[in-house]
């Protein structure tokens, strides 16, 4: 809803509206805050899912640790710190698009008239290097890379933000090559006209043109793709054809073979009818071959309702996972967030009770999603001046909010293992932790030496660490 008023009347309806908020937020203040005591927060029981992590996610680790001759060594002691995750948890760091495009970034208005100071964008790229070892570069809908043909207004923005990704070690997903959604910024208007009048094949060819374009361009900085995004509730692209998908997949993997392509859908966890059509036509298209590595799936939160009724729904989610995994593939929670107004709505709160009762709600969805042994990464939309209001880690001004405390505890916290270990006699060690890469630290006899090792999801995770003049990882 929008409307407009005339200069004369500006400051009188602000002066109402801000006397309007100041009342609002007496009232939840004093009379709304108890709600917060007796809310459904209290009513969700997550045990069953931390209890599916401590199953599904902590693997088996042995470590034998032998001298030069492999005779076992008995005396030694372990301290086993994990230093990074192999599971990937992501954000989508659209701000910096603005950052380094503003005049050419058509949706950048949320984040003000100027881009932040040089050391404000700092802190905002350390804060996102601090909690996400992932990141969802969302720079490539079509519509805001190529609003007029042959103007490809964001290729230096983007580079030079997955060149930064890059440089930090973050896996880079590129968002998105085709989604047909013409009436926001799947479609430009030049390609939508073409539709409306009957050219479709000439969609079809400036289409696939356009994606060979971005991954070519892209292939040394975006490890994973996208390909294609909503087909079941954004489907415009239905008239060029039944071969469409499979098509833009070929041609990804024809222009870089190591790319990671993900079929990305909307409302699978929560909606049965658009599950059953994206799981029929994602198994049509796997069983013909088409090279689909990953399935995305959205687990947007936009209203209040929407909020109560997923966290009275936790196991239907989860059994919703289950399904998608049927098809065979990892599951990417590709687009995850809780508005702000959403949460105030639902438990009738204050703005900053509802900063509070966000992280503990994040916390809550993020146990679901890791609890499945399918699901691969979790992907947070996203980070600063979010797309759907104070969704974000961060306030306007950079201020940062519990949810971001909250998750880093969780993933950098309870979900990271640390432990100090004496060898048994035979001069083993077995623990369980979480998959990811580790530093042992071996101290016997007075010496002390420090090892690094990765322990993985796909396999066995026996080791053999040896002490001695030449010490290695077997």
């Amino acid at each position: 809803m929008s409307f407009e008023c005339s200069s004369s009347k500006k400051g009188s309806v602000h002066l109402a509206i801000a006397v309007q908020t100041c009342f609002l937020l007496f009232i939840s203040l004093f009379v709304c805050a108890p709600v917060f005591g007796g809310n459904l927060l209290s009513e969700v029981d997550i045990s069953l899912f931390e209890e599916r992590i401590e199953n599904n996610r902590k693997i088996p680790v042995r470590i034998g640790i032998v001298d030069g001759q492999g005779r076992s060594v008995s005396d030694a002691s372990l301290t086993v710190k994990q230093l990074s995750h192999e599971f990937y948890f992501g954000n989508a760091p659209e701000y910096l698009l603005y950052a380094y495009a503003q005049s050419s970034y058509n949706r950048g208005r949320r984040f003000g008239t100027k881009p932040l100071p040089e050391e404000d964008l700092a802190e905002y790229m350390r804060l996102y290097l601090e909690l996400f070892n992932f990141a969802t570069l969302p720079s490539f809908y079509w519509a805001d890379y190529e609003p007029t043909q042959g103007r490809l207004r964001l290729v230096d923005a983007s580079k030079k933000i997955a060149g930064w990704l890059k440089e930090n070690g973050i896996p880079v997903k590129g968002h998105t090559l085709v989604w047909g959604n013409p009436p926001s910024v799947g479609v430009p208007g030049w390609v939508e006209r073409m539709g409306k009048l009957g050219q479709w094949s000439e969609v079809g060819e400036l289409l696939f043109r356009r994606v060979a374009r971005e991954v070519e361009e892209f292939k040394d900085l975006v490890q994973y793709w996208d390909v294609v995004n909503e087909p079941i509730v954004q489907n415009w692209f239905d008239s060029l054809g039944p071969d469409y998908i499979a098509q833009s997949y070929r041609i990804v993997k024809e222009t870089d073979p190591d790319a990671i392509t993900v079929l990305n859908e909307y409302g699978v966890l929560v909606n049965v009818g658009t599950r059953r059509a994206f799981i029929s036509r994602a198994r049509q298209l796997i069983d013909e071959g088409v090279q689909i590595d990953a399935i995305g799936a959205e687990a947007h939160i936009f209203t209040a309702q929407d909020l109560q009724e997923q966290l009275r729904s936790l196991e239907s989610i989860y059994l919703a996972i289950d399904e998608l995994a049927q098809l065979g593939k990892p599951i990417h929670i590709s687009e995850f967030q809780i508005p702000l107004p959403a949460v105030i709505d639902a438990f009738k709160v204050s703005i900053s009770e509802a900063e509070e009762i966000q992280a503990e709600i994040a916390k809550i969805f993020y146990k679901v999603f890791f609890s499945h042994p399918a699901v691969e990464v979790i992907t947070y939309w996203n980070f600063y001046r979010a797309w759907q209001s104070g969704s974000g880690f961060l306030r306007d001004d950079l201020s940062i909010k519990p949810i971001f405390y909250e998750l880093k505890d969780l993933i950098h916290g309870e979900w990271k293992t640390y432990l100090k270990i004496d060898a048994v006699p035979s001069g083993e060690v077995a623990f369980k932790g979480f998959a990811g890469n580790y530093e042992i630290t071996v101290v016997t006899d007075g010496f002390s030496k420090t090892f690094s090792l990765d322990v993985s999801s796909k396999g066995e995770n026996n080791f053999v660490l040896v002490i001695g003049k030449e010490q290695e990882v077997q």
